[in-house]
């Protein structure tokens, strides 16, 4: 057993790399935390692969290019639910992804390629460092790399023989692992049939013909477009870098091209300098018995040095692209999203007050108003962030992306109006047919409206999703046996808010309108209520502010909330006349802020603008009153 560890340890590809991979390990883990990739998938990552339990999907799969490398991706999948498990798959993928190199490099002729080995996992992480999925692409290079290893390592060598093995597992990988893994097979036994064995006749015929071979098969077997099918899990294939920056697009070329690249230099190298080895290996010999022993003595002390500084190379190279590729919003957008889907509406809140000052993104802020509703700070702290108006409900899009559908679904959910949330979730479970954040949406749907044949429908779809299963079989006992007194909560007050009419939400429409009839048919309805007002805060109509503030007492509010009374101080001051501010419930405190903020905008036309702006900024800068005469927040003019 102990022979045998030391046999394995020597054949690991990375004995010196062994540190690099531990740490990435570790930062996976703790800091780029799986999970929140896996709850990425099919919005943010529209595109990760899905995966079902059951023959039908099973069956989908096989009868695709790619489509076995896209089954077991989606499976392996699961696993980065689990943070630490996630990151062993991770880990784990880079590892095969350099022993597969530095076994490509060794036979080419690069002796010590444990260093270039470790290139193309530092690219994959490198990738998953930004929150994306490269692991089907990961898998699809690993496959190409693996069967043209096996390829040349046949004792084969008639061409009679070899050129059909080289079609057959041409149209293989083709089958197993699309274009990617055909077009990696192709290039090394290219490369290796040219420069290393000089098999022309292999080069010749076989790649031509397995390639008409794949052409046939797409178009005939699995009734794809050639051009389609042959472009499937390559770099160009659509969807493949959709979203990502030209770094990580650059990244994603080398992740297939690294190997052929460092091969074809390898051999080309190895060729031209072999002359200049062997009469260096000649004059090696020649060194007399002390100087060769002070020599050796010598190179081991050098490689004493050598080991640790090799060591540290592929730690400082990944240091280096995280440091190119940085996005500080790239997390804080991963987080919230995770954060929205998991209704913890603090660690948002919590969340926002760490977002770099010169970035925002739609859907932060969209989760920022959704967590100040429901932590009872709406009307109070939303300036406090930058706004966009267009975030409220989403309206940034011309068409809707998986994410937008996914998040206005939820909201229109908890807002009352069920016919357009079924609408969202269907039209992303459309395209995403084992979809189980949208099927669990469509079951509660099915549910609040009262159709439990329709729901069971959604909830065993869901029970093909491993993770999903368990929530599907609660909700299924539920109909069954009767809800929990939570559930049977959420469901009664979402139909008190029910509306069952058509109503256009996105697009032209004012969503005032959309939100006013909300209210016009629960006027108890607070959340209708609050964006309602939020609206009309971000658009300036304060004069739909004091139109709307007599609602306030039967929705349960004992005061009037901070931002509108700033608001109905705008709207009395812009009347021209005397007003009764008391009356409205504006408070002292609110009056004489408002007299000096007036008051202090007027002195922006004297030399002193500068300063004044600045007092502005630092006493008004989160009120409602900066934001309606500058139309941003004071956190935007800190910028």
């Amino acid at each position: 057993m102990v022979v045998r560890a030391k046999w394995l340890l020597q054949k690991m590809p990375w004995p010196g790399n062994l540190i690099f991979f531990v740490l990435a390990f570790l930062y996976f883990w703790l800091v780029v935390e799986p999970h929140l990739i896996y709850h990425c998938f099919g919005t943010i990552l529209p595109d990760a692969p899905q995966f079902a339990t059951g023959w039908a999907f099973l069956r989908d799969s096989l009868a695709t290019p790619g489509g076995p490398a896209v089954y077991v991706s989606g499976f392996l999948s699961l696993g980065y639910s689990s943070a630490w498990l996630g990151a062993a798959i991770i880990v784990l993928a880079g590892v095969l992804l350099a022993d597969l190199t530095r076994r490509h490099l060794v036979k080419a002729g690069f002796v010590h390629a444990s260093l270039p080995a470790v290139l193309p996992a530092i690219m994959l992480f490198l990738v998953y460092s930004r929150y994306k999925h490269p692991l089907t692409a990961c898998l699809a290079v690993s496959l190409g790399l693996l069967l043209s290893l096996a390829f040349e390592k046949l004792p084969v060598r008639r061409p009679l023989v070899r050129i059909p093995l080289c079609c057959l597992m041409a149209v293989v990988g083709f089958w197993l692992g699309g274009g990617g893994t055909m077009l990696v097979f192709a290039i090394l036994v290219v490369l290796s049939g040219i420069l290393a064995r000089r098999d022309w006749t292999t080069v010749a015929v076989a790649l031509p013909t397995g390639a008409v071979i794949a052409w046939i098969l797409a178009e005939y077997v699995f009734l794809l477009p050639a051009r389609q099918a042959l472009l499937t899990l390559t770099p160009l294939a659509p969807g493949q870098t959709t979203g990502m920056t030209a770094f990580l697009k650059v990244l994603m070329f080398l992740l297939y091209g690294f190997v052929p690249l460092a091969v074809l230099l390898t051999l080309v190298v190895g060729k031209v300098f072999a002359a200049h080895r062997q009469k260096a290996d000649h004059q090696s010999k020649k060194v007399r018995g002390k100087e060769k022993h002070a020599a050796q003595r010598k190179k081991r002390s050098l490689a004493f040095l050598a080991k640790p500084a090799l060591s540290a190379m592929p730690i400082a190279l990944m240091a280096l692209g995280l440091y190119l590729g940085r996005d500080e919003l790239r997390k804080p957008y991963v987080l919230s999203n995770y954060y929205s889907r998991q209704k913890q509406w603090d660690k948002i809140i919590e969340l926002s007050r760490r977002l770099p000052k010169n970035r925002s993104n739609v859907y932060v802020n969209h989760d920022i108003v959704r967590a100040l509703y429901h932590t009872g700070r709406l009307p109070y702290d939303m300036f406090r962030y930058p706004q966009m108006p267009q975030a409220l409900l989403l309206t940034h899009e011309r068409g809707q992306s998986d994410l937008t559908q996914l998040k206005l679904s939820d909201i229109f959910l908890e807002l009352g109006h069920i016919n357009m949330a079924e609408k969202f979730a269907s039209e992303l479970l459309s395209t995403k047919e084992y979809f189980g954040v949208a099927l669990e949406e469509l079951g509660w749907i099915s549910i609040i409206k009262e159709r439990p044949v329709t729901a069971r429908v959604y909830l065993k779809a869901l029970k093909s999703n491993l993770l999903y299963r368990e929530r599907a079989e609660s909700l299924l006992h539920g109909l069954d046996h009767g809800f929990t007194p939570e559930k049977t909560a959420y469901i009664d007050r979402i139909r008190s808010c029910m509306i069952d009419e058509p109503l256009p939400i996105t697009g032209g429409e004012p969503l005032d309108e959309a939100l006013a009839l909300l209210l016009k048919h629960n006027p108890r309805n607070k959340m209708a209520f609050e964006y309602l007002m939020a609206c009309y805060l971000l658009t300036d109509r304060v004069d739909m502010i004091a139109a709307n503030a007599p609602r306030l007492r039967s929705l349960g509010y004992r005061e009037v909330p901070t931002l509108y009374q700033e608001a109905l101080a705008i709207h009395c001051g812009s009347l021209g006349r005397p007003v009764d501010l008391s009356a409205l419930g504006i408070s002292v405190e609110t009056i004489q802020r408002y007299e000096t903020f007036v008051r202090l905008v007027g002195a922006l036309q004297t030399p002193n603008r500068q300063a004044v702006l600045n007092t502005l900024v630092r006493d008004f800068g989160t009120s409602y009153l900066f934001y309606c005469s500058f139309g941003h927040t004071g956190a935007v003019a800190e910028k």
